[in-house]
């Protein structure tokens, strides 16, 4: 684990914190002793990941503050005003008194199928899932980051710089994903706020056996596609592992990381070799 009083006594808030590699990295700041939001649209799983972080504090002896706030950010202001109002107060008021240091923007749904068959209505599930929240998370913590000289973190994928048979929604709002991350880069460097993008492949201990099995079947999808990463020959990493690196990395000043390093070099090249890279890709099946 990163040796660094970086985050100690610092918040860092994380948008879909209450489960997958959000809440590993609420695990993992947790552990370097920063003060810890976690955003969930779920409430009962809000609760358990609250609640988890909690016991984890204890054990370890740490001293950082940690909250939680059940929101469905894809829903729109005057949506969530009437849903949940009182934790939509709550919400704006921490982030009005609040210097953030971090904010991940971790929130996101995986897919499986093809663009052609996909309905209008499971796609805008998906760019809900992936786009629009990270978004809007992102324009809510603006000010407390701006106020913090924080980093604002988007979690891509590699789907989001190759494309890959078989995934074609998640594909799709995760290159929006990219894009979205360096237009903020750009828009929010004079307010001292960094942005960085993290394009991690499969995480073995969060990509569990069978999660894709009833899509699959129902969609008469490729058996391959049941597989973590669509069955692509792109080694899994471990959850922790790619946690700590993703702290490094903000800690660092990193813009952009690519995990495996390799899979950024293919995404050039398709630029310039378009055929040769989809070549590659259906010879490898890259997630």
């Amino acid at each position: 684990m990163t040796k660094t009083v970086q985050w100690q006594g610092r918040w860092a808030c994380i948008g879909g914190g209450s489960s997958g590699l959000g809440l590993v990295l609420a695990r993992q700041l947790i552990r370097l002793g920063a003060n810890v939001a976690i955003v969930g649209r779920d409430p009962v799983k809000l609760a358990q990941a609250t609640t988890g972080l909690n016991r984890l504090s204890h054990e370890l002896g740490t001293t950082g503050l940690i909250t939680s706030f059940s929101l469905d950010l894809a829903a729109s202001r005057s949506e969530l005003e009437v849903s949940s109002p009182q934790e939509w107060e709550r919400w704006n008021e921490w982030l009005r008194v609040t210097s953030l240091d971090l904010a991940i923007a971790a929130a996101g749904k995986s897919d499986r199928g093809f663009l052609m068959q996909i309905s209008i209505s499971d796609l805008q599930k998906i760019l809900d899932a992936n786009v629009f929240t990270s978004l809007a998370f992102s324009q809510y913590c603006e000010e407390a980051l701006a106020r913090g000289r924080g980093t604002l973190i988007h979690i891509s994928s590699l789907a989001g710089i190759v494309a890959a048979p078989g995934m074609g929604a998640y594909s799709m709002a995760k290159h929006a994903v990219v894009a979205m991350s360096r237009q903020m880069r750009l828009e929010l460097a004079g307010k001292g706020i960094r942005v960085m993008l993290v394009c991690p492949g499969p995480i073995a201990n969060l990509d569990l056996a069978g999660r894709y099995d009833d899509l699959v079947t129902h969609r008469n999808l490729p058996e391959n596609l049941k597989l973590p990463a669509g069955g692509s020959k792109v080694r899994s990493v471990e959850a922790e592992w790619i946690a700590d690196e993703i702290l490094k990395a903000a800690k660092n000043g990193t813009k952009e990381m690519v995990v495996p390093a390799k899979v950024k070099w293919l995404a050039a090249l398709g630029g310039l070799f378009p055929s040769f890279s989809d070549f590659m890709l259906k010879a490898k099946q890259l997630n």
